[in-house]
């Protein structure tokens, strides 16, 4: 006679780990801590997932998909990879530690009908396709390590706030360019808007140069 599984659903799971991400990053993410979140015993998330890799394959793929479902599907190729790389960062921003999860996560049907899609929006131009897998992978893998570094950015920020007591102050008196732009307030770019469109901007200029020289 087949076990009876345990009342609890893949949905719950799903749910309760972008919690626990959202709560204590992927670095302290664990199958206890997970079950501990459900109140549910450890081996009763093994029903549904054999493990925490299995579990991270799962959430990159929804990840995945949940950014086709908005990417652009008019326009130019530049305008659609701009457009695209917005949506992008957007969605591994809504989506706790997703960058990390697309990076530690095979790349499955999802992930490649993703790529595709990129790929579709620079298919017109006349480049090589050696020189369009390179270009949509730089702009991608640009897109997901911005995104993991304003998390690494945050939770260094965290620690400073919570001991105030403690110097933080680095002494930039040797360094007189980033003395000079600390002044002018430059560093406050750092995770910003601003900082991310320039960094996509290069990327489909250079792209851009490319087409033309063709």
């Amino acid at each position: 006679m087949p076990k009876r599984r345990p009342h609890i659903s893949e949905e719950k799971i799903i749910a309760a780990s972008w919690r626990l991400l959202a709560d204590q990053g992927i670095e302290n993410f664990t199958m206890r801590n997970l079950s501990k979140e459900l109140n549910v015993q450890a081996p009763t998330i093994y029903w549904y997932f054999e493990s925490k890799q299995v579990l991270y394959q799962t959430l990159a793929n929804l990840v995945s998909r949940e950014i086709i479902s908005e990417l652009p599907k008019q326009g130019d190729w530049r305008e659609r990879l701009q457009l695209s790389a917005t949506v992008i960062r957007s969605k591994l921003q809504q989506f706790p530690c997703s960058g990390q999860l697309l990076m530690k996560s095979r790349p499955e049907a999802d992930f490649m009908e993703l790529f595709e899609f990129l790929l579709q929006m620079i298919e017109p131009t006349s480049l090589t396709d050696r020189q369009k897998f390179s270009y949509t992978t730089h702009v991608l893998n640009y897109v997901i390590n911005f995104v993991v570094e304003e998390y690494e950015q945050r939770k260094l920020q965290i620690p400073l706030e919570e001991e105030p007591n403690e110097s933080t102050h680095v002494d930039l008196s040797h360094f007189k360019l980033l003395q000079r732009m600390h002044g002018e307030g430059i560093f406050k770019l750092i995770g910003s808007d601003e900082l991310f469109n320039s960094g996509v901007s290069l990327l489909l200029d250079g792209i851009e140069q490319r087409v033309n020289n063709v």
